[in-house]
């Protein structure tokens, strides 16, 4: 089966452009609140009722319902990215493929999200059906604002799927790793380097000590991920320093390995360590694992279904990579996800998309939100 001619993939494009192109880390609150306020009159066109919520420290959350609310479908995206202001790239179209800040992850799945429904909802009855969208601002953040709002809605939905990129060569998944960020700050004693420093404890030395154990950790047999992205301290190079700090994250596809973890590096920061110095830990955010489950693998059957049709083997992965549709799977209902964009680079400045999958991809949404609402 061909793109069906209803696709909008010109206006899909136009939608992915204008997202792109309004920086939105999701540090940067004022950004993601203008963000938001331009997506909302987006899906209020469709004929939506959109509701925005506010947050405290990042932008507001989307809730956009159609139709009849007793056990809506689901649809889940997110519109912030990993890149500050200063590395937000624009939209750009070279050579087939459209590059630029969050293209992939996921301002282009949103344009997806929204082209389908502007077909899908032409072929539902209100009375019948309904569909609520949820957009936030904070999953690159673990969605510590958010993720209550997500869980709220999927509790009172039959179903949800989730707009991240979709797998490369075309993939759903139905599992993804549990993740929680922590962060170290060790103190010490500040003083000369080279005519005081028997009388100093330096804070970065501690902090190097407590990260070489924390790799430890790791564990490839049973998929266990630990992770120092962030290290800042010191003033200069002959100063002892007195302060230092990290801010890391582990996984795993267990949330019985992520408490073991966590008990684990809740042991390592309580050691002796060097002397004169402190370790202050505090955890952060934190996404659940999402396991497989019947209910989901009946969603994927659907999905590889209207891929076949399509000509296309659609797989079905696991990976490392956290995400809002664990939260909603948290409330007991069927869920899937990969239904973005294709393409490569997420979380990178090369990040782009595949021009030429969009259609599909669009129609393969479509097909699979009036299927599941029983009208396909």
């Amino acid at each position: 089966m061909g793109v069906m001619k209803t696709v909008d993939v010109e206006g899909a494009m136009a939608l992915m452009a204008k997202y792109v192109n309004m920086p939105s880390g999701p540090w940067e609150k004022s950004n993601g609140d203008a963000l938001m306020a331009v997506a909302a009159k987006d899906f209020d066109a469709l004929g939506m009722t959109v509701r925005l919520r506010e947050c405290e420290k990042v932008g507001a959350v989307i809730e956009a319902r159609w139709g009849n609310q007793s056990k809506p479908l689901m649809l889940i995206g997110h519109m912030d990215t990993v890149f500050p202001q200063e590395e937000s790239k624009p939209f750009a179209v070279e050579g087939g493929k459209a590059s630029g800040a969050g293209v992939l992850d996921m301002k282009g799945g949103v344009a997806i999200l929204h082209a389908a429904l502007k077909c899908a909802l032409t072929r539902l009855d209100p009375a019948k059906h309904g569909v609520v969208v949820l957009l936030n601002c904070d999953e690159e953040l673990g969605s510590p604002e958010s993720g209550k709002w997500i869980l709220e809605t999927a509790k009172g939905s039959a179903a949800a799927l989730s707009f991240e990129p979709s797998r490369p060569g075309g993939a759903f998944v139905m599992e993804r790793k549990g993740v929680r960020s922590f962060r170290l700050e060790c103190g010490g004693i500040r003083g000369h380097s080279g005519a005081r420093y028997k009388e100093c404890a330096s804070a970065i030395q501690e902090l190097c000590q407590r990260i070489a154990k924390l790799y430890t950790l790791r564990d490839d047999e049973r998929d266990i991920s630990i992770s120092i992205g962030v290290i800042q301290g010191g003033t200069a190079e002959n100063v002892v320093a007195d302060a230092a700090w990290a801010k890391g994250e582990y996984r795993s596809f267990d949330p019985e390995y992520q408490e073991e973890i966590r008990r684990k590096i809740q042991a390592i920061c309580v050691e002796p360590g060097v002397p004169g110095t402190t370790t202050k830990l505090t955890f952060g955010a934190e996404h659940p694992a999402l396991a497989a489950s019947e209910q989901g693998r009946a969603l994927y059957e659907r999905a590889r279904g209207i891929g076949e049709s399509q000509g296309r083997k659609l797989g079905l992965e696991r990976t490392g990579g956290a995400g809002d549709i664990s939260i909603a799977g948290k409330a007991g209902i069927p869920v899937l996800d990969g239904f973005g964009m294709l393409g490569d680079g997420a979380h990178t400045l090369n990040e782009y998309v595949e021009i030429g999958a969009i259609g599909a991809q669009i129609e393969l949404a479509e097909r699979m939100i009036v299927g599941v609402l029983g009208e396909e």
